[in-house]
């Protein structure tokens, strides 16, 4: 079973990775810092392959959290039909 607070530690520290790329682009673009061709492309390929695993790693997370067995009880059994 997955434990919630990992969950949540690994959301903050992807969207915290997600903001720093975020934030070296704005700085980049607005002039205050100088970055290479080089850089500026391997941070492109950091958010493009970044963001989509940080989406399908929470997912994976939360389906895991809902679909453990004695996470949810079913009104089947709680009614005792079988």
């Amino acid at each position: 079973m997955i434990d919630i607070s990992f969950l949540i530690i690994s959301s903050a520290v992807l969207l915290g990775l997600i903001w720093l790329i975020v934030w070296i682009f704005k700085k980049a673009a607005r002039g205050e810092i100088g970055i290479s061709v080089n850089a500026a492309l391997l941070m492109t390929l950091a958010a493009i392959l970044l963001i989509p695993f940080a989406m399908n790693f929470s997912a994976h997370l939360i389906s895991g959290m809902m679909h453990s067995p004695g996470a949810a009880v079913t009104s089947d059994s709680e009614s005792g039909h079988h």
